[in-house]
């Protein structure tokens, strides 16, 4: 066999680096041909976006992601069905309004795509939500100063994409279509009625966010069926003025986080979409540009029942007052109630009428509200109102010690007048008076005989026991002659055995001993 020669050598290893040039460089034209594109994602905080975007770039993380307090940023590489990259999308972030500028400027806006994610978790705020990233949009877009040619052009590409939608079609529908589709040229619908009314010049797409809260509302809130489609169909005809999609989804349950993917490589790079547009199943719903329209809209508002169509969604979509809340009743402050009771109490005692003054400290602690400035030395005033003596609770120990002087703005019970305590000498005279008494009131009392120093201690038995009737007719019986008259030796007083020196006798049991 004859050997190959140089020059055959060379020319076969030219034939082949031309062959890998021209291989890298159509791959290399096939791939930057499309270019990459720019998802502005918008919503309020703890809105979901950030878990959106963690699901849609098929991360695994099952734990809770936090929520990005400026410009979250992750990029996803899109193939095609062959696995060839074809692009990149990047996708931007943020709840501020501030930073809508650097992210949407006036080179992106021909490969850009905003997303727009409401939460359903209070769906009373949706209308709201909405129209402020909307008017937050248009606004912004203004200030970018585009030429108007331009921003012709920008709209006109948003009508075609509305206007060229196509719903998937089955294989065999497909077979035999082609010949047709081949032979005659596409034709591109008018715009339906009351679709892109206002079109910004950039593809939107509403994003409805925590769909799984659906059987939380219709426990705490009372939510029907007849609630989700009516929300349904607001957010419907709102996306239709704006020729926006809309694509219910739940990252926690990731649910419908892969086809807001797949739809952003159809809209960028035309790539097949394989899921139909849906509209039965609550929590699933889905509808792409250019699909909806206003009779279609119509057929959910027909099972309105207590909603209208003609009234605010605000008034029909309202949170349920929190009955927990009026339960609970706020206390007022010990401070300003002492306060307040005290100024009562200063009128009132200085208008005198204590009676009514229980009364009209009901009637203010009821009715008032207006709370006079602090005074010093309310709390120790309280507490001496409650150590003054009650009336009706008994007379005092004379061991105690007498009650505090009230203060002002104290009200002090009036006290009973107590007797005064008499000694024993002073009670033993007042018995005396009160047994004359009652000898002179009754006249068949024997007369008293005269005292002597001896008999002191029996005349004061006597005069005890003189207040007895029973006694008296015995004595008188007892005497030899009773017209006896007695001596006339002066009485003394007991005092004057005292006096004189003279030993006392000692007092018989039963009567009071005199002090020394």
């Amino acid at each position: 066999m004859a050997p190959i020669s140089s020059s055959k050598k060379g020319s076969e290893v030219e034939v082949k680096e031309d062959i890998w040039s021209d291989l890298l460089s159509s791959l290399k034209t096939r791939t930057t041909s499309r270019g990459n594109k720019t998802v502005i994602m918008l919503g309020t905080p703890k809105s979901g976006k950030s878990t959106l975007m963690s699901k849609m770039m098929d991360s695994k993380d099952t734990e809770r992601i936090e929520s990005t307090p400026g410009v979250a940023f992750n990029y996803v590489t899109v193939k095609d069905e062959e696995k060839e990259r074809i692009g990149q999308i990047g996708v931007h972030s943020t709840s501020y309004k501030h930073f809508l500028p650097l992210l949407l400027t006036k080179e992106r806006m021909n490969n850009s795509m905003v997303v727009i994610v409401l939460s359903l978790d209070k769906p009373w705020n949706l209308e709201e939500e909405l129209l402020y990233w909307t008017s937050l949009l248009e606004e912004h877009i203004k200030t970018l100063q585009i030429d108007e040619r331009d921003l012709a052009k920008m709209r006109q590409n948003v009508v075609d994409l509305f206007s060229s939608y196509k719903s998937p079609e089955n294989k065999d529908e497909k077979e035999e279509e082609k010949k047709n589709k081949e032979e005659e040229d596409e034709v591109i619908l008018p715009v339906p009625e009351g679709a892109l009314v206002n079109n910004l010049g950039i593809p939107i797409m509403v994003v409805l966010s925590k769909v799984d809260c659906m059987s939380v509302l219709q426990k705490e809130n009372d939510f029907s069926e007849e609630h989700f489609e009516y929300i349904q169909w607001h957010l419907r005809k709102s996306c239709l003025s704006f020729g926006a999609g809309l694509l219910y989804c739940s990252p926690r349950e990731n649910s419908n986080t892969r086809l807001l993917l797949d739809y952003m490589s159809h809209v960028f790079y035309n790539l097949k979409l394989k899921t139909e547009p849906q509209v039965i199943d609550r929590d699933a719903i889905f509808v792409p540009i250019g699909w909806d329209n206003l009779s279609k809209i119509s057929l959910v508002s027909e099972g309105f029942v207590q909603f209208s169509q003609l009234k605010p969604f605000a008034e029909q979509i309202a949170p349920l007052p929190d009955i927990r809340q009026k339960r609970v009743m706020k206390g007022e402050d010990d401070q300003l109630f002492l306060t307040r009771m005290q100024a009562v109490l200063v009128e009132k005692q200085k208008s005198g009428s204590p009676a009514t003054t229980h009364k009209v400290l009901e009637g203010e602690a009821k009715g008032s509200t207006k709370t006079p400035p602090p005074a010093d030395g309310v709390l120790a005033n309280f507490f001496n109102s409650l150590l003054t003596k009650k009336p009706g609770s008994g007379p005092t120990s004379p061991n105690h010690s007498p009650s505090p002087p009230p203060t002002q703005g104290t009200l002090v019970p009036p006290k009973k007048a107590l007797a005064p305590q008499l000694s024993a000498p002073q009670q033993r005279e007042e018995h005396e008076k009160k047994a004359l008494a009652s000898t002179r009131s009754n006249p068949e009392a024997p007369e008293e005989k005269p005292e002597t120093q001896k008999d002191k201690p029996a005349a004061v038995k006597t005069t005890k026991l003189a207040a007895a009737p029973a006694a008296a007719p015995a004595a008188v019986g007892r005497e030899k002659s009773p017209t006896k008259t007695p001596s006339k030796m002066p009485v003394k007083k007991a005092g004057a055995a005292a006096a004189t020196g003279m030993k006392k006798p000692a007092p018989k049991r039963g009567l009071p001993q005199p002090r020394k």
